[in-house]
């Protein structure tokens, strides 16, 4: 497993050719025989979360070939063209990057993002929310959130609801500390027709 930190550096790798990099123009590059290399700084939204788009640079229904530069998952599931890839921290066990992908259309040539889902707190939204948040603060930034469904967590046998923007394309997942994870998925579209296959034991409402 990697750190969490290399994680999230390289999430904000995993994009397509429109993710454009930032550069120093500070006196550290570092010299070549004949050029200057000048290391990449992680630029601002790359910790953004973009309701019903992207968390950081990784994009809904782009090409998962992307998510090579994440580094191979620590577990994966697969069935039937579905697949839900897990990156976990390795300094903290309770962080984990999820992604859920399928294929594009019936064509079943291509494989792209369907949904993202991270419990690290440094992911915010334009309006700063993020994990750690009470349904109180989340309800005032988005106020059509609505419980759509509860699973128990089969690691900490804990209750977790999910409450969804379907509208914005975004979910919160709440514990009774608050939110635990963030999922962003396609406008319009509940989070739960896709969300199941993560946790079969989930109870739609």
């Amino acid at each position: 497993m990697k750190k969490f930190s290399l994680l999230l550096i390289g999430i904000c790798l995993a994009s397509c050719s429109d993710k454009k990099t930032t550069l120093e123009t500070e006196n550290d590059a570092v010299s070549t025989d004949t050029i200057k290399y000048v290391p990449p700084k992680v630029t601002e939204n790359a910790y953004e979360i973009i309701p019903g788009e992207r968390i950081g640079l990784t994009k809904l229904d782009e090409n998962t070939e992307t998510l090579s530069e994440l580094g191979k998952p620590d577990f994966s599931d697969s069935a039937m063209g579905k697949s839900w890839a897990t990156w976990i921290s390795k300094d903290d066990e309770n962080n984990e990057l999820n992604i859920y992908s399928t294929y594009k259309d019936s064509k079943m040539k291509e494989k792209v993002v369907r949904q993202i889902r991270i419990t690290s707190s440094k992911f915010k939204t334009p309006n700063e929310i993020s994990t750690g948040k009470s349904l109180q603060e989340i309800q005032k930034a988005f106020s059509d959130i609505k419980l759509v469904a509860k699973y128990t967590d089969e690691k900490t046998k804990n209750l977790v609801e999910i409450y969804d923007s379907e509208t914005n394309g975004i979910a919160f997942e709440f514990t009774q500390n608050g939110c635990a994870a963030i999922i962003v998925h396609t406008k319009g579209k509940k989070v739960t027709d896709e969300y199941i296959t993560l946790h079969p034991n989930m109870e739609k409402f």
